[in-house]
């Protein structure tokens, strides 16, 4: 009867060793933490090779490099003017 309760004593001694110790916790939390950001900069770095690509596309092409200029910066040639519209279906009154 004894030998049974003696792993039992000694599995639950280390349960609250561990569970009740703040330390453990605080590492589980960290490597939980770790495990996000490890993920977070692979989303980042598969985003920068992406960015880097459209950019050396841009450079390479003057058509596409002016087009992104117009369209995402708003740029004119000089003496150009820039005409705005309402959308279609949109009535003021």
């Amino acid at each position: 009867m004894r030998e049974r309760w003696v792993p039992l004593t000694i599995a639950l001694f280390v349960l609250v060793l561990l569970l009740g110790n703040g330390g453990f916790r605080r590492a589980v939390r960290q490597k939980l933490e770790l495990h996000r950001l490890h993920k977070r900069a692979e989303l980042l770095r598969s985003e920068e090779t992406e960015l880097r690509r459209r950019v050396d596309a841009r450079k390479l092409d003057d058509d596409e490099l002016e087009n992104s200029a117009r369209t995402e910066l708003g740029y004119l040639k000089p003496g150009e003017i820039e005409y705005r519209f309402p959308p279609p279906g949109k009535s003021k009154g």
